[in-house]
C-alpha cells in the first residue's frame, strides 16, 4: 500500500476513539498533599508583639514567594519561625521548601514544626515522608505511627494516606517495612490491611494485595472498598472478565445501589470492550449524580467512542459547567464539532486547551483546520508560537508542520522544510521517514531510497520502512523481486498490518500472480475499509475478467469517498 507520510494529525484525529475512560479517570483513594503538592502560602502570619526584625524577615520572605525567588523565601521564614518559635510559620517555611525541592531546609522546618505542634498530625505526616526520603525509616515509621494515633477520628484511621506517602517512596523495599511493621501493631483493623494490600498494588505485588485484602474482608464483611480494590487487583493479574462477573454479583446483592462499586464495574466493563454496556452504566450513573464531572467526563468520552456525538457533547459540556476537566473536555468537544462540520466551534474548543497532555494535539488539530480553510500561514505561526521545551515536542511540531505543508499541496515546501529539519535531528526516523515519502511524491526516486535504506540500516525490523520501500519499488520501478523482499520482510514483522498486505498483493499483480493479488487485496480491505486498496482490489478483478466485480468495488467506496484521488484515477484509467 502506498505509504501515508508521517499520519500524526490523523492519530491526532482519532484520539478520541483511543482513549479509555478507565485511562482517563483518577482512582477513587485520595491523594496526600503532605509532601508532594503543597500550596506556596499567600498572607504572612499575623502575631502580635513580633520583634521588627522577624517582621521584617516575613515581609521579605512573602515577598519572595510572590516572586518566585523559594530560596530566600524558605531562608527568612525559617529563620523567623526559629526566632518566635511560632508552629505555623515553621509550616509555613517547610511546605514552601518542599515547593521548592529544597528537601533539606524542609526537613529542619519540619522537624522545629512537629517540635512546637507534636499533635499536630499533619506535621507527623510531613516528616515521616521527608525522613523516609533521606533513608531513616525507622525515624519516619515512628512519625508515621505518631500520625496514626491523632487520625484515629479520619474514616480510614489515616493508614490510606500513610500508604499514598508510601507508595512515593523511591525505595520501595523501605516503603513496604515501614507499612509492614505498622501493620503489625494494628492487626485488628481493617482499614491496616486495605492500605497494605492498596500498596501491595501499587507495587506489583498482587497475589500479596489480595492476601492482605481477604485480611481486611474477615474484619470488615461486605466492605465496598475492599470489594472495589479486589476487582482492581483481580483486573491488573489479567482476569478482567472475572473482575467483571465479581462486580457483577456484587451489584445484586446489599451494594447495588454503591457509586464506587458501579463505577469500578463500568471501567472494567471499557477493558473488556463490553462498551455499550459500559456506557449504560456511566449513563445511569450520570443521572444520579449529575455534577460528578468524572462520571460526565467517562460518560463523554465513551460516547464519543461509540459515536453517539449529540451525548457525548452533553456530558463534556456539563463536565466544562463543573469546572474541571476543563483540557480533555474541550479537546474532545473540539473532535467532536470536527466530525460534525462545525470547524469554527471546533477550532474555539482546540485553542482553549492551553497546556497539558492535549496541548500538542490540540493545536495540530486547529492548525489543520486552518488549512483546510486555506489559512496555512496563519496554521505555521500558530504551530511556532507553542511552548515546548523537550527535543521530542520539537520534533513532533515539525512532523506536524511538515504534513501541514503536505496536506496544502506544498510538496517541494515541505520536502525543503523536512530536509532542513534534518540537519537539526539527522537521527530522527520520523523525520527522514516522512521526507522519503515527499520524495516519492516529488520523484525523487533515488532519495527516498536512500533515506528508507537509511532507516532500514538503523532499525532493521522497522516494518513500515520495509513497507514503504517494497512499495515504491513495486510501484514505481521493475525491481519487483528487490521490492517483493522487503515486503516479505515487513510482514513476518507486522503480518496483521492491512497496509503490508496490500503492499503484498500489489507486488503479487506487478509480478503478474493475478490469483495471488487477488486473495491478499481482499484479506486487505476485509482488515481495513480503504479506498486505496479498493482501487488497487478493483484493478485486479478487472485484469482477471470480473469487471463487474470490479466495478462494484470502485462504486462502492466512491459513495464512501467520493473525492480519492486513487479511485478517481484508476476508474478513468479504466474508462468509467
Amino acid at each position: 500500500m502506498k505509504p501515508l507520510i508521517f499520519v500524526l494529525l490523523a492519530a491526532v484525529a482519532v484520539t478520541g476513539c483511543a482513549v479509555s475512560p478507565v485511562d482517563t479517570m483518577p482512582s477513587k483513594v485520595p491523594d496526600s498533599d503532605a509532601v508532594t503538592a503543597p500550596a506556596v502560602p499567600d498572607a504572612p502570619v499575623a502575631q502580635r508583639d513580633i520583634p521588627p526584625e522577624v517582621m521584617y524577615q516575613l515581609l521579605v520572605a512573602d515577598i519572595a514567594s510572590q516572586r518566585g525567588q523559594l530560596g530566600v523565601a524558605v531562608a527568612n521564614y525559617q529563620a523567623a519561625a526559629k526566632t518566635v518559635r511560632a508552629p505555623r510559620l515553621a509550616e509555613r517555611a517547610a511546605r514552601v521548601a518542599i515547593f521548592a525541592k529544597a528537601l533539606k531546609p524542609a526537613l529542619e522546618a519540619a522537624t522545629l514544626w512537629v517540635e512546637l505542634a507534636p499533635e499536630s498530625p499533619d506535621a507527623r505526616r510531613m516528616l515521616g515522608a521527608l525522613l523516609l526520603t533521606f533513608g531513616r525509616a525507622p525515624e519516619a515509621e515512628a512519625q508515621f505511627d505518631a500520625y496514626l494515633g491523632l487520625s484515629a477520628d479520619l474514616p480510614n484511621h489515616g493508614f490510606q494516606q500513610v500508604a499514598n506517602q508510601l507508595a512515593r517512596e523511591q525505595n520501595r523495599v523501605a516503603a513496604m517495612t515501614v507499612m509492614e511493621n505498622l501493620l503489625a501493631t494494628h492487626e485488628d483493623d481493617p482499614h491496616a490491611w486495605l492500605a497494605h494490600a492498596w500498596l501491595s498494588m501499587r507495587q506489583g505485588k498482587l497475589d500479596q494485595a489480595l492476601a492482605s485484602v481477604d485480611k481486611a474482608e474477615v474484619l470488615k464483611p461486605g466492605w465496598r472498598q475492599a470489594v472495589v480494590l479486589r476487582a482492581r487487583v483481580m483486573g491488573l493479574q489479567g482476569r478482567k472478565q472475572e473482575a467483571v462477573d465479581y462486580l457483577a454479583a456484587q451489584l445484586d446483592g446489599e451494594l447495588s445501589d454503591d457509586p464506587d462499586v458501579r463505577m469500578t464495574y463500568a471501567r472494567l466493563l471499557t477493558e473488556v470492550n463490553q462498551l455499550e454496556p459500559a456506557l449504560k452504566e456511566f449513563n445511569a450513573l450520570a443521572e444520579a449524580f449529575p455534577n460528578n464531572v468524572e462520571v460526565r467526563y467517562a460518560a463523554g468520552v465513551l460516547s464519543l467512542q461509540l459515536k453517539k456525538l449529540e451525548a457525548a457533547k452533553t456530558h463534556l459540556k456539563a463536565a466544562l459547567g463543573l469546572g474541571q476537566r476543563m483540557l480533555e473536555a474541550n479537546f474532545y468537544l473540539g473532535r467532536i464539532y470536527e466530525l460534525q462540520g462545525d470547524k469554527e466551534q471546533a477550532l474555539a474548543h482546540y485553542l482553549a486547551v492551553r497546556h497539558g497532555e492535549y496541548y500538542i494535539n490540540a493545536h495540530a488539530r486547529a492548525a489543520s483546520l486552518m488549512v483546510d480553510a486555506g489559512r496555512l500561514e496563519q496554521a505555521r505561526k500558530l504551530l511556532h508560537s507553542l511552548r515546548v521545551h523537550r527535543d521530542e515536542d520539537r520534533q513532533r511540531l515539525y512532523l506536524i508542520e511538515g504534513e501541514l505543508l503536505r496536506q496544502a499541496g506544498e510538496y517541494q515546501a515541505a520536502f525543503d522544510f523536512f530536509s532542513e529539519k534534518l540537519r537539526e535531528f539527522p537521527d530522527d526516523t520520523a523525520l527522514r521517514y516522512a521526507r522519503a515519502l515527499i520524495a516519492e511524491r516529488l520523484d525523487k526516486l533515488d532519495l527516498a531510497e536512500q533515506d528508507l535504506r537509511a532507516i532500514i540500516e538503523r532499525e532493521p525490523s522497522n516494518a513500515q520502512a520495509l513497507n514503504a520501500l517494497g512499495y515504491t519499488l513495486a510501484d514505481r520501478t521493475d525491481r519487483y523481486d528487490e521490492a517483493l523482499d522487503y515486503i516479505q520482510r515487513a510482514l513476518a514483522v507486522e503480518p496483521e498490518d492491512a497496509a503490508i498486505i496490500d503492499s503484498m498483493g500489489w507486488v503479487q499483480y506487478r509480478m503478474g500472480n493475478l490469483e495471488k493479488a487477488r486473495d491478499y487485496l481482499r484479506k486487505a480491505l476485509n482488515l481495513v475499509n480503504d479506498p486505496e486498496i479498493a482501487a488497487h482490489l478493483g484493478e485486479v478483478l478487472w485484469k482477471l475478467g470480473d469487471r463487474q466485480a470490479a466495478i462494484e468495488v470502485w462504486e462502492s467506496h466512491m459513495k464512501q469517498f467520493p473525492e480519492h484521488d486513487g479511485l478517481l484515477k484508476v476508474m478513468k484509467r479504466f474508462g468509467l
